[in-house]
Order: C-alpha cells, then structure tokens, then sequence
C-alpha cells in the first residue's frame, strides 16, 4: 500500500467518530473560556452637570479608579479606554453633596454580566447659586518710569467686567486685577494690552478675558512744603480772632513749576460769613498757583471767635 493511500486510510477510518472529537472539544473550550472570570482595571472619568440656575464649587470633571470583573469572552477585548459617567444634580438646596458612583451612571449602558468595582466611590459636589456681578477693573502696575518721568493717569478699557460664579463668591468679590504690568523705564504713553488675574476667580466666568490699560506718560512731580502761612478769616463784619494763625501748605508740581512758587503766592483763609458771635471749627481753604495740586493742609481746620463787636470802618 502506497504511502498516500496509507494516509487517507488512517484519516477517514472512524471518521464520523473523529468529527464528533473535534465539535465536542471545540464545544468545550468555548465553555472553559466563557466560564474563567477575568480581572481588568479602568479609570472612569466622571462628567458632573448642574441644573442652569446652579454653579459646582471646583472642577466638574472628577476621576475614579474600577475594577471590572467576568467572562473572559466579554472582558477579553474590552476596550483599553477610560469609562465616562454622568452624574446629574438634581434641583435642590445648596451646599455640600454626596453622590455613590455606580455602573448606572456609565455612558452608553453596562452589561449586567460584567461587575464594576469601584474604589472610594463617593464623589462631594458643592453646590451654589449661580449668581452675576459687574465689577470695576483695577490694572496692577510694577516698576517706575524713566527718570524725570511719572504715571500721570491709567485707565482701563472696558472699566468694568461681568463675573458669573458661585453667589457665596460672588458676593464677596468687589473688583478684579489686571496680570501685573512692567512699567520700568516707561517714557512715554502706551497703550498695552493684558489679560485678567484669576488670583480669587478660579471658578468664576468672566465677560471679558483681556483689557486695554492706556498709560498717560507726564514729568515727574515732587511734593514741596511751605510752612508759616498766614491764615485770614474772610466773609465777617465782626471782630475775630483765629488759631492758628499759620498753617503748613504742601502742594505737588513738576520741579519747574515750583521753583517759581513763593509763600505769598499761597493763601490760606476761614470763611465765615453769615456766622453770629460765637466759637467755631472751621475747614481751612487755600489757593495756590496753577499747574500745582493741593496735597494737605496742617492742620486741616482752625478755631475761629466771632466776638459781639462790629469792626470800624
């Protein structure tokens, strides 16, 4: 007998037999393997929303590891991705949360077969009203210009912003912070554009990411005393008396300007028309030159007598 025909005996001898061999331990191996258990660990990604008139304290996205447990043939293949839940808040009073995340929350539906195991389960969600503000905007400037010059003025466009956020918040805030603003050896007027500090509004909305803060360049200016200025009571057809009789005037001007400005070209005075005879505390006004400001007066108010006797002509 040749060797192929040797061959095809053995093969279909009892063939039937050998068939049913194969689809029996073929038959089994599927069901070996539908009934080993397999282990896997996943990160769920949890998405949390809020009904419209509420805010969550922190991130809405929150993270928490599982294990998933069942028949190899369903875990086998399972996709090598995080799960994503949702967790719904429903309307209710403010404050702290406790929600337990479990597989009815996963996207998508589970299936029931496959248990989900998930580690430190418990997710806090601290809840707020939602509530909306307008604010000033204040820039925050570092630094100084170049010498012999100074910030006369800044100002910020737009002045004020809208912030939405959490009404505990909210509440509390009452102006916003531009980033800082490098100034050094500024000696001219700019207009520079810079976003909003988040410092105190990390859960915050804002209208407006991104202001214009315009830089009004002038000469520096120096603050100069002038002491012993006489004070005069004006406005009274009475005989008087003040004390004190000097005060101190300090103004503020480029060096040029008050170089020029002498004690008499300041003038201090108490008006007191319409007063009866009596002893009053009166605010001292003054005058000074042009293109100076008034920085203070010492003292600020002066003790004036009113006696019951008319002034000669």
């Amino acid at each position: 007998m040749s060797p192929r025909r040797r061959l095809l005996t053995i093969i279909f001898n009892n063939f039937g037999y050998k068939a049913a061999a194969i689809v029996l331990a073929t038959l089994l191996w599927y069901t070996v393997q539908g009934e080993e258990v397999l282990e896997i660990n996943r990160r769920i990604v949890v998405n949390v929303t809020v009904p419209e008139n509420l805010m969550i304290m922190g991130s809405a996205t929150r993270f928490k590891d599982a294990t998933l447990r069942g028949p190899r043939v369903l875990l086998g293949d399972f996709p090598r991705r995080d799960l994503e839940a949702q967790l719904r808040v429903i309307p209710g009073q403010s404050g702290q949360r406790r929600y337990r995340i479990d597989r009815d929350h996963i996207v998508g539906g589970w299936d029931q077969r496959i248990s989900l195991t998930v580690h430190e389960p418990y997710v806090l969600v601290t809840v707020d009203e939602k509530a909306t503000k307008t604010v000033p905007v204040r820039p925050v400037l570092q630094g100084a210009a170049a010498e012999g010059s100074m910030i006369e003025r800044s100002v910020v466009e737009p002045e004020s912003i809208t912030v939405t956020g959490l009404k505990t918040e909210i509440t509390r805030i009452k102006e916003v912070l531009t980033e800082p603003i490098d100034v050094t050896g500024l000696s001219s007027s700019k207009n520079i554009e810079t976003n909003i500090s988040r410092i105190g509004l990390v859960d915050a909305q804002l209208s407006e990411q991104r202001v214009t803060v315009k830089l009004s360049i002038g000469e520096q200016k120096i603050n100069k005393r002038f002491p012993a200025v006489p004070v005069e009571v004006t406005g009274s057809e009475y005989v008087n008396s003040i004390r004190p009789q000097q005060v101190e005037i300090i103004i503020q001007g480029t060096p040029g300007v008050l170089e020029k400005v002498k004690n008499q070209d300041l003038r201090a005075f108490v008006e007191v028309r319409e007063l009866a005879p009596g002893r009053y505390e009166r605010e001292i006004k003054v005058k000074i030159p042009p293109e100076t400001t008034l920085i203070e007066t010492v003292p600020a108010n002066a003790t004036v007598e009113i006696y019951n006797q008319k002034r000669l002509n």
